[in-house]
């Protein structure tokens, strides 16, 4: 046994002598190897723009123009150019309304100006093919509301600017009108003339065509018919313009001023013509009838008329 332990203890011994050198020589290669250089690092050069360079901007955004610095929720903000097309349409307006006011000022200076190339018939062409509806659509809402109802200068005025308006529209719309078909009668509809009175003379029967104007708001319209009538043995064509311009109400009757004006083919003394050459006629509404009774002068005149339901 002695042996046996004396064999295995050399190999062993031996083995743990080679480990303990193999270690010491790693140890001293390890110390012994030297490290590699480290190379120098290059300053940092400042970098030079070139003179065809240029840094980038941010973009301009051209401030809003309003009434105040601080921004109001709804409140509409308008920029330089909108501001400048508003300046350009403003005085495009004014240029308008100039005219308009020289205008007036001539119908208000002219008397007895002849519309006899403007008819009921043409009116009722031009309405079908929508060329006309309401008179303030002629002369637009504020032109129409501005004048005094109680004024009869200013409504003369404004009746004759309407048909210097409607005449203007007729000019334009000649080659239509001259194809459509003529000779149409009256409508048995509403609006309508129920009964036109003047001096015992009925002159519903005697009118070839009527034309009604859509209402306006407050119940304002322009009544136009063509007439025949024998005068003297002479075979006379009559068209009247009544403006029934709404001036308020009473006893729950809305009131009219009546605004007459008439054409020719001659002029002549005839019953439609003395009605037409009253003045401050009124008339009044309840429900879809109107009224006017005229005793002026020697003229009795009556005319009731059926506009139809309220708009």
């Amino acid at each position: 046994m002695a042996t046996c332990k004396a064999r295995l203890s050399a190999p062993v011994a031996v083995f743990s002598a080679l480990s303990l050198l193999g270690t010491a020589a790693f140890a001293q290669s390890q110390s012994a190897a030297p490290s590699a250089p480290v190379p120098p690092v290059a300053p940092v050069q400042p970098v030079t723009l070139s003179p065809s360079l240029s840094m980038p901007s941010m973009p301009k955004i051209s401030a809003p123009v309003a009434g105040s610095s601080f921004y109001t929720p709804g409140k509409k903000f308008i920029t330089k150019n909108d501001a400048a097309a508003q300046d350009i349409s403003a005085t495009g307006q004014t240029k308008k309304s100039a005219a308009s006011s020289e205008l007036e000022s001539g119908l208000l200076g002219s008397q007895g100006l002849d519309f006899s190339g403007l008819t009921a018939n043409d009116l009722v062409q031009l309405a079908q093919n929508g060329s006309i509806t309401s008179v303030s659509s002629l002369l637009g809402n504020n032109s129409f509301n501005r004048h005094l109802s109680t004024s009869a200068d200013s409504n003369q005025t404004l009746l004759k600017q309407i048909l210097s308006e409607l005449e203007e529209i007729k000019k334009t719309q000649s080659a239509s009108l001259a194809s459509a078909a003529t000779g149409t009668k009256p409508s048995s509809l509403p609006p309508k003339i129920l009964r036109f009175v003047v001096n015992a003379n009925d002159i519903l029967s005697k009118c070839a065509q009527v034309y009604f104007s859509d209402r306006e708001s407050d119940g304002s319209f322009l009544l136009t018919g063509d007439a025949k009538c024998l005068f003297e043995n002479e075979n006379i064509s009559e068209t009247f313009y009544l403006l029934f311009k709404a001036s308020g109400t009473q006893n729950s009757k809305t009131i009219y001023t009546v605004t007459p004006t008439i054409s020719q083919s001659k002029s002549c003394g005839t019953p439609l013509s003395k009605f037409c050459a009253a003045q401050n006629m009124t008339a009044s509404r309840v429900g879809n009838l109107v009224t006017l009774h005229l005793l002026q002068d020697g003229t009795m005149a009556d005319l009731l008329l059926d506009i139809g339901n309220a708009q």
